[in-house]
């Protein structure tokens, strides 16, 4: 039997966890609650997790949907994204999700870019799943 394991694993400053979802359909991100975070351990398609630290966390996934193939309906997700407030800089780690023909990036790599906060991509996302 395989073991299913958390996607993510918040560790707040006062001690306690939060553990999050098992997939990247249903992360339970919305759910961790709003208090200091320590640090997040979040798994990469390889089973490992990376360890972040920071001031503030963000997350999301990029899914395209098929709307005219013979996969018609079926949403499939590209990246997952986890960003991280550090001194008024954000770092974003895209992780890769699938492989795809032609393209740069394979299921598992990490992209990791920094951004100023007041970056307009950054001032765009969803304040709601800051954390």
């Amino acid at each position: 039997m395989t073991e299913v394991r958390p996607l993510y694993t918040v560790i707040f400053k006062d001690g306690s966890h939060f553990i999050g979802g098992t997939n990247y359909f249903e992360t339970k991100w919305l759910e961790i609650p709003f208090k200091p975070i320590k640090r997040i351990f979040y798994r990469i398609p390889t089973g490992d997790y990376i360890c972040l630290e920071g001031e503030k966390y963000f997350r999301m996934s990029e899914a395209l949907k098929d709307i005219t193939g013979k996969e018609r309906g079926i949403i499939k997700l590209q990246y997952d994204y986890i960003l991280v407030k550090r001194n008024n800089k954000i770092i974003s780690y895209r992780i890769t999700l699938i492989n795809k023909s032609n393209e740069r990036y394979k299921g598992g790599d990490i992209t990791i870019r920094e951004f100023d906060e007041n970056d307009k991509f950054i001032r765009g996302l969803n304040p709601e799943n800051w954390r």
